[in-house]
């Protein structure tokens, strides 16, 4: 082989391993990307779990507007008086509450002598074959978000007019749109809260926040931030006796 010849093949091998150093290069690159992407896909997904995870856990849970932590408030801020209710849409002792002082309450809000902070709360699901404690605690939770404390007021009594007896089926949530609408919320609105049960991670953790609070049963009583202990006509009582009446 001649000396042209020779270096014609030097350079030719030369040539060939460069491009096969290319090549392998680019498989490395092409690689390292994959696995870059693969590792972002993954990271994604597991943020997106974490997201999940933490809404079912309540952490994100929808907070109904003019709701200050798990409170409606009913009423002036400046009123002397301050009445907490904690209180179950399937409770019957709370209906039986409700319909003993309920209009004397109306009233002296009204006037402006009381303000009532409302804890809607629901752990009587069994008591009914649809789950009425829940949907009804979410269908407040939706009048209050769209119309305010006034129609959540309304709402409030029409449930309680209308309690289901315990261990039977509560009204269907059209029945409860019906009211929503009744008491003063948008009927396309209150439709679609209702029936995708827009509060109910909120009305859980309301639930688990009674708990942290030290109750243990509705309906309970607080006056001006006082726990009211003893029975239910204690309760009662109480009230009456906030509000200027005997307390007898």
């Amino acid at each position: 082989m001649g000396k042209k010849a020779a270096q014609e093949s030097r350079t030719a091998r030369a040539a060939e391993v460069l491009e096969t150093q290319r090549r392998e290069e680019s498989r490395r690159r092409r690689t390292t990307i994959s696995a870059v992407v693969a590792a972002l896909v993954v990271i994604v997904g597991l943020g997106y779990l974490v997201s999940t995870t933490l809404d079912s856990s309540g952490e994100s849970a929808l907070t109904p507007g003019g709701v200050d932590g798990y409170v409606v408030t009913v009423g002036d801020d400046a009123a002397p008086t301050t009445l907490d209710f904690y209180e179950d849409p399937q409770c019957p002792i709370c209906q039986q509450f409700e319909s003993e002082i309920g209009d004397d309450v109306a009233a002296a809000v009204e006037a402006g002598e009381v303000k009532v902070d409302y804890h809607v709360v629901s752990f009587l699901d069994d008591a009914s074959q649809n789950q009425w404690s829940s949907r009804a605690a979410n269908a407040l939770m939706v009048v209050q978000d769209l119309a305010g404390p006034e129609a959540f007021v309304a709402m409030h009594d029409l449930l309680y007019d209308n309690q289901p007896t315990e261990g039977t089926a509560g009204p269907s949530d059209a029945q409860l749109v019906a009211w929503a609408v009744e008491a003063g919320a948008p009927e396309a609105a209150a439709r679609q809260g209702i029936e995708s049960g827009r509060f109910d991670q909120f009305v859980v953790n309301a639930t688990d926040q009674m708990s942290k609070d030290g109750v243990n049963g509705t309906p309970t009583v607080f006056v001006d931030g006082e726990k009211v202990d003893g029975t239910p006509a204690d309760s009662v009582a109480a009230v009456r006796k906030a509000l200027g009446g005997s307390g007898s």
